[in-house]
């Protein structure tokens, strides 16, 4: 088999040559610094998939921003057109072929795209939201690949298409990226790629996001908790405290430590996180109990893999101290962590109330329980549909307070009967997969 090639396509972030379209609101100067860090992140994934070779098309000088390992060839005087067909010339292989104005791309999505040609594609396209395309695979280099496509308009990636079709060859389609292009894009971007480097120079020179993750606290008469869960809120969390009926101020206590409330008449667990989630706009919402038993502290590393991509759901396993979690919850929690891995393979050992997903991708899963399945609900949902699940440990410690679920015979009854239907849906589901 030949050897795949990883090749990309940049000018070296000069003033005034790159990334034009940012200037304004920034300067060309600062501009080129947002052109210098999509560059260095789009060469780091590079750097990190599995090609055979890596190779830079590079118009310009190399910079501090190239890793050590990749072929340098300048590229060729001429339209982009003719610029792409040397570049692949060069290449003369089977491969991927990208830009730098994609620095949210891993090393994972490329190693994804690598695939499609490895199987046996003879060309694959993905195109990008404004309408070009940021990633073109070829079994073989073809001459007329790029002949008489019009590049930089809002129909290139159709046009694109289309001239790979008439050349005979069978196109398979590569995820959709958004490019950065202006201003918009750059937030778009970083909101949806908060690690990388261009987030941090994009947000250093433009406005700072408001909060990268909500977290969605329910609440039934916890006053004595709140500050304490308040105050420890790390920084870039926006806490959403549910008010499922409270009568000891619970909602004007949360409410003067900064807390955005909302306020929920229908009683239940899930009706109280369904408001949460309808009142957040973070791309990323968290759930955690306002009861104490749970540090804020860690929602950092539950929300990372998440804000990262590296993951769709991440649960907070309970690491219990003496006495902080009943024997028969935690009897109950084992159970249902058993049932799960055998109904939807998730290999999960605690139904733990810390966790994290992205919004919209919650909301599509239809989480239909109100009351105390919802936990089980989400977990049971996200693992049918093939979810990325991880589980990161944490510590759980006695709550203040008496649990309204747990603390009584009628609320455990409840909770038990809420998660066996959602146990019973569950294998229904399984049977027909």
């Amino acid at each position: 088999m030949q050897r795949t090639h990883l090749l990309v396509l940049a000018k070296s972030p000069v003033p005034g040559r790159v990334k034009t379209r940012l200037s304004p609101p920034l300067t060309a100067a600062e501009a080129a610094e947002v052109a210098e860090a999509a560059l260095a992140d789009t060469l780091e994934a590079v750097a990190g998939c599995g090609a055979d070779r890596k190779i830079i098309a590079l118009d310009g000088e190399p910079g501090p921003w190239l890793p050590a390992g990749f072929e340098i060839v300048a590229q060729v005087p001429g339209s982009f057109n003719e610029r792409l067909a040397a570049a692949w010339a060069f290449a003369d292989g089977p491969g991927i072929q990208i830009g730098m104005d994609t620095p949210q791309v891993t090393a994972g999505l490329l190693d994804e795209c690598l695939a499609v040609i490895e199987s046996g594609n003879e060309a694959a396209l993905g195109l990008a939201e404004d309408g070009g395309w940021w990633a073109l695979g070829l079994a073989r280099p073809h001459p007329e690949a790029f002949d008489g496509v019009p590049m930089s308009r809002d129909d290139t990636g159709v046009h694109q298409w289309i001239q790979l079709d008439a050349l005979g060859l069978t196109v398979a389609e590569l995820p959709k990226l958004r490019d950065l292009d202006d201003a918009e894009d750059a937030r778009a971007i970083a909101a949806a790629a908060p690690r990388t480097r261009t987030a941090r120079k994009v947000w250093s020179l433009l406005e700072a996001p408001t909060a990268k993750v909500d977290v969605i606290l329910p609440v039934l008469n916890e006053r004595d908790a709140i500050p304490w869960v308040l105050d420890r809120m790390p920084k870039g969390c926006n806490p959403i405290v549910v008010d499922n009926g409270s009568d000891d101020g619970s909602a004007e206590v949360a409410a003067e430590h900064g807390a955005q409330v909302v306020s929920e008449s229908r009683r239940g667990f899930g009706a109280a996180c369904f408001a949460g989630l309808e009142a957040a706009t973070a791309p990323v919402v968290a759930f955690m109990d306002c009861d104490a038993s749970l540090d804020p502290g860690d929602l950092e590393a539950i929300c990372g893999p998440v804000l990262d991509g590296e993951a769709d759901l991440v649960l907070g396993a309970r690491k219990a101290e003496a006495g902080a979690l009943p024997l028969h919850g935690r009897v109950a929690n084992r159970y249902l962590a058993r049932r799960v891995r055998r109904l939807c393979g998730a290999q999960v050992t605690d139904i733990g109330p810390m966790r994290a997903a992205r919004r919209e991708a919650l909301l599509d899963l239809g989480i239909s329980d109100r009351r105390s399945g919802w936990p089980l609900e989400m977990v049971l949902r996200a693992g049918l549909a093939g979810w990325r699940i991880a589980e990161l440990q944490v510590p759980y410690t006695a709550r203040i307070g008496k649990s309204k679920v747990t603390g009584t015979v009628r609320g455990t009854l409840r909770a038990v009967k809420d998660m066996r239907a959602q146990l019973a849906k569950a294998r229904e589901a399984a049977h027909h997969r």
